[in-house]
């Protein structure tokens, strides 16, 4: 049962007046049976539910444990039960995630033979487990209390609408929202269901047309070098947005519905002007998480301490060594998130931390050339010309992400180097299919590039809520028939996962 799904839609629909007619002392409850429900009929193994049912038990012991040892100033043994519950939750997650590139790089490198064990993944792992494992060090700090009750706990943990593609949660900022009770308010569900209608639109009416051609070149990129392939980075880029946005909006509508406001997890990227800005806009959570659990704790270490303190006198480029290293780390465990492929690490990791660390050391040269030559850098024209390059960068390390291995991105991107203009402009059309699909996908991304310009410094939905009735109405219906008219699903229609489900 994917979310894009009627039975989805259908059960969410009943779940929104049992949520509201109950006790709203027990409605934590209903939401952990319908998070336990969406699991059981959404994977193919339920079974796999133990997995999260281990690590979410065994996070609350050890918070347990670690507040019960720092109330009696036993940091030694608030730091043994951290060890234990990070070991649990992370060799959880490199033993389902990662097994197959562990083993694969250890046959390589010994020659062994050693088979790779077929477990069955749970949905989330990934986010689950960071979340769980943010939450053990918060304990460990004394940012949160320990969760006594392991239903809660289990709630937070497998919380349906982040089991899909995220958001990763931080216990600081949910405990309230989860566990209080919530009265029924119209404006905050209709205000969700619209959410949940766009996220549709995204889905359903650009991302899967964008996939049709983006799966042409890649699966045939010989038949499309030049500026194909260039061209198809850039539609992956847009497909990746939109389908992993579409997929946010649908979660954090239906979300809303129950009162619960889940984290952003996206400000409009396609606007930055450096690729460390997309990246503060991009996948908020995850940068977030990253930032508060991996490069400040390195940041602060005493290796890290000494080496600032050595380096202090020096120019501001070597001065900065301890934080491109630690920005190394960050990056190369982004790159491990995405998944067990050195393909992750080169193009998620490396490339990304290259981008940024080279504007830094050359922001200098790159401020006095723009002032040798006099270039206006407050305009339109500049803002457009620096959002494209960081478009061109980040969609050209995404041909990592999309690409099958190392090899096969690095050989699309030498086909990207012929020169065939005349053949690219004639066969655009041919990479959909359709005319109709083209003509739907182009409109359609001119649609989100005008909402997202007009949610840069307000929200859409509070802009149409200040609208007439009838306007509002209009513009809802106008999207509901797009998304039923030029939608891309039905029984003869078999609908694409969402690209980032199972991480």
């Amino acid at each position: 049962m994917t979310i894009t799904s009627f039975r989805f839609l259908s059960l969410f629909a009943l779940s929104i007046p049992i949520y509201y007619i109950i006790p709203k002392r027990i409605q934590w409850l209903a939401l952990l049976g319908f998070s336990a429900a969406f699991f059981a009929l959404s994977v193919p193994e339920p079974r796999t539910g133990v997995y999260l049912l281990v690590s979410a038990l065994t996070a609350w012991a050890c918070a347990r444990l670690i507040e019960a040892a720092r109330a009696k100033g036993r940091a030694g043994g608030a730091k043994l039960a951290l060890a234990a519950g990070i070991l649990v939750n992370a060799g959880i997650l490199a033993a389902l995630k990662y097994n197959g590139f562990l083993i694969g790089n250890y046959n390589r490198l010994t020659g062994s033979a050693v088979a790779l064990p077929d477990w069955a993944v749970p949905m989330g792992v990934s986010f689950y487990s960071f979340a769980l494992m943010g939450y053990l060090l918060d304990c460990c700090w004394g940012e949160v209390e320990a969760q006594k009750n392991p239903a809660k706990l289990c709630l937070y943990a497998g919380y349906y609408p982040i089991l899909t593609s995220g958001p990763i949660l931080s216990y600081r900022t949910m405990r309230q929202q989860l566990f209080e009770p919530h009265r029924f308010d119209y404006e905050r569900v209709a205000f969700g269901m619209q959410r949940m209608l766009w996220g549709l639109f995204l889905k359903l009416v650009i991302s899967g047309r964008l996939g049709t051609a983006v799966n042409a070149v890649y699966a045939e990129p010989e038949a499309y070098p030049g500026l194909f392939i260039w061209f198809a980075a850039g539609l992956f880029m847009l497909q990746l947005y939109t389908d992993f946005r579409g997929c946010m909006d649908i979660i954090a509508g239906a979300s809303e519905c129950y009162g619960v406001q889940l984290p952003e997890n996206f400000r409009t990227p396609f606007f930055s002007r450096s690729v460390q800005e997309f990246w503060q806009r991009w996948h908020i959570t995850l940068g977030g998480w990253m930032r508060d659990y991996v490069l400040y704790p390195v940041l602060h270490s005493r290796p890290w301490r000494w080496m600032s303190k050595k380096l202090r006198r020096q120019p501001k480029a070597i001065k900065q060594i301890p934080t491109y290293l630690g920005t190394l780390i960050l990056w190369l465990m982004m790159g491990l998130w995405h998944g067990g492929a050195w393909k992750y690490v080169l193009g998620q990791g490396l490339w990304f931390w290259s981008c940024t660390v080279l504007a830094q050391v050359f922001e200098p040269l790159f401020k006095r050339v723009l002032s040798l030559l006099r270039i206006n850098t407050e305009c339109f024209s500049w803002h457009l010309f620096q959002s494209l390059r960081v478009f061109f960068l980040i969609s050209s390390g995404n041909i990592f992400f999309r690409a099958g291995s190392i090899s096969a991105a690095l050989h699309m991107m030498r086909l990207g180097l012929r020169f065939n203009p005349l053949a690219f402009f004639g066969g655009v059309g041919a990479l959909f299919g359709e005319q109709s699909d083209l003509n739907i996908a182009v409109c359609g991304l001119l649609v989100l590039l005008i909402v997202s310009a007009l949610s840069e410094k307000k929200s859409v939905r509070e802009r149409l809520a200040e609208q007439n009735l009838v306007f509002r109405w209009l513009v809802l219906l106008a999207l509901l028939f797009a998304v039923l008219i030029f939608g891309m699903y039905g029984p003869e229609f078999v609908s694409q996962d969402f690209i980032y489900k199972g991480f």
